[in-house]
């Protein structure tokens, strides 16, 4: 057993006294530890509980796709003049959880056609709880899933902590007439954007998902900016003249660009902060390029580089050019054929 250390130079009375701090110390850590490690141990247990619970809605969220043939649910459909709100945005309120469906961006074949018109497919494994909302935020045409939960606005995600679980599955098809704004942009969280290729060249178009991939397929656009913060980039994109800006914060950007023949000062950066960099013009690219990597190793093809080490190379393509390309990434590869 263990004791307190008396000293033999000391009296009786601090002899007495130090024992008793001893066991007043003694009693007084005693409580406070065993709190602390109970209250770790309720957080340990909350967590397990939460990622269980999280587990199974991911579980239920990846095999709703599978089980729905979302082509065959009425769509709701909505339709609205691109010039009275420019920039359309779709909230599916499942930002926690994996993506949750696709918005497919295609062009009407008709030359009468002005407006914009939006048709939503949803299912959910608990049908009752979800409706398809509209609302006008200025220039913003919203158009969100509504759960019939406790929780509402910017708490809506905590439904998806509950059992059984409540996942969404969303197919949105946004038809844009042949004329548009200057600049139209689409707007969502957790869905995967595709562009389907256009007849008519649009003059700028903007595409913005937080957990979501995009995807171009011989999309026509003068300027263009796709920014994911969790996906990839990948397709082709003919008829750039100003502009070409793809970032994301982690997946895979590939690109085949064809830069249009007017283009006198053609602008391009691809940003990546964690994944490889592919791009590949199908037409002369003429002006400056700058790639560079963090971690990994840059790859020109049918250029020489001024500046040519491993994780950066730099030169310029082509004689008469004021284009400039600018390329990085901090962890992953980076390849480049002109």
């Amino acid at each position: 057993m263990s004791s307190t250390k008396v000293s033999s130079y000391e009296t009786p009375t601090e002899q007495h006294n130090i024992k008793s701090r001893g066991i007043v110390t003694g009693c007084i850590c005693t409580p406070i530890l065993m709190a602390c490690g109970i209250f770790c141990c309720l957080i340990v247990i909350t967590i397990v509980i939460l990622a269980v619970i999280l587990a199974v809605n991911v579980n239920a969220c990846s095999n709703l796709s599978k089980s729905v043939d979302i082509n065959t649910i009425t769509p709701s459909v909505y339709t609205y003049d691109p010039n009275a709100f420019p920039t359309f945005n779709f909230n599916s309120f499942n930002n926690i959880l994996t993506k949750t469906g696709q918005i497919y961006v295609t062009q009407s074949n008709s030359t009468s056609d002005t407006n914009i018109t939006v048709s939503v497919r949803i299912a959910a494994t608990r049908d009752e709880s979800i409706t398809v909302k509209e609302e006008n935020d200025d220039s913003t045409k919203k158009i969100f899933i509504q759960r019939a939960d406790t929780f509402k606005g910017s708490l809506a995600w905590i439904g998806y902590l509950s059992l059984p679980p409540r996942c969404i599955l969303a197919k949105v098809e946004v038809v844009l007439p042949q004329t548009i704004p200057s600049t139209t942009s689409i707007d969502t969280d957790v869905n995967d954007i595709v562009f389907d290729a256009n007849s008519v060249p649009y003059s700028q178009m903007n595409a913005k998902t937080i957990n979501g991939d995009i995807n171009v397929n011989n999309f026509a656009v003068g300027n263009l900016t796709l920014n994911t913060y969790n996906g990839g980039i990948t397709g082709s994109v003919s008829g750039i003249i100003n502009q070409l800006i793809a970032t994301t914060n982690n997946g895979k950007i590939q690109l085949n660009v064809l830069v249009n023949f007017n283009a006198t000062n053609p602008n391009i950066e691809t940003t990546n902060s964690n994944g490889d960099i592919q791009l590949s013009f199908s037409s002369s690219f003429n002006g400056n390029y700058d790639a560079k990597t963090d971690l990994g190793k840059v790859t020109i093809i049918n250029a020489s580089p001024e500046t040519n080490e491993d994780k950066r190379k730099a030169g310029k393509v082509g004689n008469n050019g004021n284009g400039s390309l600018i390329t990085t990434t901090k962890s992953g590869n980076i390849n480049i054929t002109f």
